[in-house]
């Protein structure tokens, strides 16, 4: 299989003569978009730029975007840095050579596909797209993700008796929290700032999303399972007439980049990922799978079987897990399926309190 990853990197103790090179490019490269004057842009980053900006925002800056084939990433253990790249730029015929330090080292195999030049306040940075062929695992068991209102994501694997794992109940908080602090800042027409507050907003999410899909597919790795994650279509509509409120809070969760880093992180490993449809998973009962009822957010019931004060998260989160299993099982693979015992809600231990 084919994974993609980016590389983030940040150009480091360049000197001020190859800053002032890369800043030329990367001003003109604004003018042009601005206002379509070249200024000296590099044919290539020209083309690149008609090709992706086709809308441009006024006064917004953009990246420099670079064929995969005119950029070039050596190792040579220098004393500044162990990584240089060489990008395309405007007079220079040989490229521009730039020490960098990424967040993470590169594979020793990989092939690059186009990549950007980012500027942040008065740094660099360049974040190389590489793929590279990894083995597809075989693995023996699955750990089912199921994506909810009040946690973004409960976990549970056929390899420990369906424990819970529960993830990003602080997301919903501090997404109500800008919520508030945008309607306040509206109300006194600052602008700016509510701009500036939502990228701060996002930065705080996505660190935490990272967190959980690392988590999740480390998880996988160590456990030799199969990711399933619920089918996201529809999920926007689970929050139908249960006021305005509720259906703000669900319609701001970022399940889809959740599940992208999900994704990415499980192919860079060789961990399959199965998307499964969701359908009635919240409102069928995972033990006797009769029509139960999920009396709020945290409580789900079931008459049939006598299942009280159930997590409703983990329900569903269970049901995805044996619906995965009978696919499993009607394609011929071995699959044992763990007796579990009921994960109650109760007011001495409620859900919250598992982490």
């Amino acid at each position: 299989m084919k994974a993609v990853k980016t590389i983030k990197c940040v150009v480091w103790k360049a000197t001020k003569a190859k800053i002032a090179i890369l800043e030329k490019e990367y001003k003109n490269l604004q003018l042009y978009l601005q206002t379509g004057i070249d200024n000296g842009l590099y044919s290539a980053n020209k083309q690149q730029a008609n090709r992706y900006f086709k809308k441009v925002k006024k006064g917004k800056e953009y990246p420099i975007s670079i064929r995969n084939d005119l950029i070039k990433i050596e190792k040579k253990n220098t004393k500044i840095v162990k990584y240089w790249i060489r990008v395309p730029v405007f007079g220079r015929r040989g490229g521009l050579w730039l020490p960098v330090k990424p967040h993470c080292d590169f594979p020793d195999e990989f092939t690059v596909s186009e990549s950007k030049i980012l500027k942040k306040k008065d740094k660099f940075y360049i974040h190389v797209t590489i793929k590279k062929e990894i083995e597809e695992r075989l693995c023996s068991h699955i750990l089912a993700v199921d994506l909810g209102e009040r946690y973004i994501a409960v976990a549970c694997g056929d390899f420990d008796n369906q424990r819970p794992r529960f993830y990003g109940k602080e997301v919903r908080g501090i997404r109500r929290h800008y919520a508030w602090l945008r309607k306040r800042l509206g109300e006194k027409k600052l602008l700016k700032v509510i701009k500036r507050i939502g990228q701060k907003e996002r930065r705080t999410v996505d660190s935490i999303l990272h967190a959980i899909a690392k988590d999740i597919v480390f998880t996988a790795f160590k456990t030799n399972s199969i990711i399933v994650l619920g089918d996201l279509k529809g999920i926007r509509g689970s929050a139908k007439g249960k006021g305005k409120r509720f259906k703000r809070i669900v319609s701001n969760m970022p399940y889809y980049r959740l599940s992208q880093f999900i994704k990415y992180k499980a192919s860079w490993l060789g961990i399959p990922v199965v998307i499964r449809k969701e359908y009635k998973t919240s409102t069928i009962c995972h033990r006797c799978g009769k029509e139960g009822k999920r009396l709020s957010q945290a409580r789900f019931t079931c008459d049939n079987c006598g299942l009280d004060y159930f997590n409703a998260d983990v329900n569903g989160a269970r049901n995805l897990l044996k619906r995965e299993l009978s696919y499993m099982g009607s394609s011929g693979a071995s699959v044992n399926m763990p007796i579990t015992e009921p994960f109650l809600v109760s007011s001495e231990a409620p859900c919250d309190s598992w982490g």
